[in-house]
């Protein structure tokens, strides 16, 4: 039995390199693309809030179409506008398309973290989940460990545009190829009749099933979201433009949060499972304060921050979906992450825009509003009752 549920693990893990490679190739090269055609810092911020708006009404279609059946699809669209997201801002490089690629990189996010999610659960049981996650988390982060290193180092000979194509054009490629392997493997997910009339009545139905004990995770999700999203999206473009930092120094930055992710996130997700997943959210907000603070010094405290933050987000992914899936089970998590997701992506849509102008005031602004925010975001998990998780 085991066995068997490694064999099906194996295509989610391959997608999972792929996406390492494919997020960490996004994140490194947008940013500074954006800023070798003339923007700056805060127009960035701009721009990832505008490619935010649409968010929070596609998210909860996703998760109803989730809960249909369609995860695998979804996991493969995931890949596929990431893909996107890198060729049509070089080939059209207009401010409308510069920013939808900001709706595409959200959208692959929330398809690939619910679809995903879906998937790990009908495949394995709760006592093993935290450590399921972590064994993502290393994949993913193994591929994204290398990916900064490498391209800091290929963009003074090559440049963005160049590196951009040949980045989204990998990604297409690789995730036809395992989406076909997807199918073959788990051809036993039984899609649910769907009909697109029905589709506004589930999208409704999963707003007017919000109950008390959906609360505390739904408020959660908003703050933490908002907190983080002050200036996470602008990392890349805040350390060259406000601290100097060049593309090798920047690509060392993440590959050191990458490494960070990789070498704790077996030790989060079994921490997790020992201390259970409120406990970990905990220490993953107070991890994340650590780091916003060790982010106002310099070399080489600076150097701290990719390693704390590596740490949390370890936790977060752990903690996060082992909480939901122990919460409501297999049937209903498409509806709990629209829920989260949709509140996550709807609070957050100024916060990139409130902290790029933050940063033009005082940067200290920005970092100091998030760290309190972080603080404050552990107050609902308290609010959810122990014995729901026993």
């Amino acid at each position: 039995m085991r066995s068997l549920v490694e064999y099906k693990l194996i295509p989610l893990y391959i997608f999972t390199v792929v996406r390492g490679f494919s997020v960490a190739s996004f994140m490194f090269l947008y940013p500074l693309y954006l800023l070798s055609i003339n923007y700056s810092t805060p127009d960035i911020g701009l721009m990832t809030t505008l490619g935010s708006l649409p968010i929070p009404l596609i998210v909860p279609l996703i998760g109803y179409m989730v809960d249909r059946g369609w995860s695998r699809e979804l996991l493969f669209l995931s890949n596929f506008l990431l893909g996107i997201a890198f060729i049509l801002p070089v080939i059209y490089p207009f401010y409308p398309v510069l920013a939808l690629a900001y709706t595409m990189l959200y959208l692959s996010m929330f398809m690939w973290m619910q679809s995903r999610t879906k998937l790990i659960a009908f495949i394995v049981s709760t006592s093993i989940l935290g450590r399921v996650y972590a064994v993502f988390s290393i994949l993913f982060n193994g591929s994204r460990t290398v990916t900064p290193f490498i391209l800091s180092r290929l963009t003074e000979p090559y440049g963005y545009s160049f590196l951009m194509l040949v980045s989204g054009s990998i990604t297409l490629a690789l995730s036809i190829a395992i989406y076909l392997q997807l199918l073959a493997i788990l051809h036993e997910i039984k899609r649910i009749n769907t009909d697109l009339r029905h589709a506004l009545k589930g999208y409704i139905s999963i707003f007017s099933s919000i109950n008390h004990r959906d609360l505390p995770l739904i408020l959660f999700a908003g703050i933490d979201g908002f907190a983080w999203r002050l200036w996470f999206p602008l990392i890349n473009a805040y350390l060259k433009q406000y601290r100097g930092l060049t593309d090798l120094d920047l690509g060392n930055y993440l590959t050191i949060l990458s490494i960070s992710m990789l070498i704790t996130a077996y030790l989060a997700g079994s921490i997790t499972d020992r201390i259970k997943p409120l406990k970990a959210l905990i220490i993953y907000e107070l991890l994340g304060v650590t780091g916003v603070v060790a982010l106002q010094f310099n070399e080489p405290i600076l150097y701290l921050s990719p390693i704390l933050f590596g740490f949390s987000i370890a936790f977060w992914i752990t903690a996060y979906n082992s909480l939901l899936t122990i919460l409501y089970g297999y049937h209903s998590i498409g509806r709990i992450r629209a829920l989260t997701d949709t509140m996550r992506s709807t609070v957050g849509i100024p916060a990139p825009q409130v902290g790029g102008y933050l940063l033009t005031i005082n940067p200290l602004l920005t970092f100091i509003l998030s760290a309190s925010l972080m603080l404050s975001a552990i107050t609902p998990l308290i609010m959810i009752k122990k014995e729901e998780l026993t």
